[in-house]
């Protein structure tokens, strides 16, 4: 008995050597869209980024700002709270940013105190908190 010819054409089992077929494409077409959408996820968080680095950075500002005019004796080595800062350049503060001063004097040698600056701000309703310790030496501490 000799065998039948198929009932399709032969040419549709064979594949061409060029291009590529349609599950390939949608394939690759899917793994791009994935990769577009991670990508415009960076892209639009990149804002708040730079938000909360600025803010980060208007926060050590202040603080070295109140080291210096601790250390210069503008502001007595007493515990504080500050607020309403306001820089001669860059950009305007947030009106959230506050700084807590706690001073504790170190047991030797005498005039030698502990501060702590702590400097609190919020970015898009998140609160952050940076502190800063440090030694200062004072001669004549004004008394609380």
């Amino acid at each position: 008995m000799a065998a039948s010819p198929p009932c399709y054409p032969a040419f549709t089992m064979q594949r061409a050597g060029n291009g590529f077929t349609l599950v390939e494409t949608l394939i690759a077409l899917a793994l791009l869209g994935i990769a577009l959408l991670l990508g415009m996820a960076l892209v639009l968080s990149q804002p708040r980024m730079v938000k909360r680095m600025e803010s980060e950075r208007q926060a050590f500002r202040a603080i070295e700002g109140t080291l210096e005019a601790i250390r210069g004796g503008a502001i007595p080595l007493v515990p504080a709270h500050f607020d309403n800062f306001a820089f001669s350049a860059g950009s305007p503060v947030s009106s959230d940013l506050t700084l807590s001063m706690d001073v504790r004097p170190v047991p030797f040698p005498p005039s030698l105190f502990q501060v702590s600056l702590t400097a609190h701000y919020s970015v898009a309703g998140q609160p952050f908190d940076h502190r800063v310790d440090t030694l200062v030496w004072q001669p004549n501490p004004v008394e609380p």
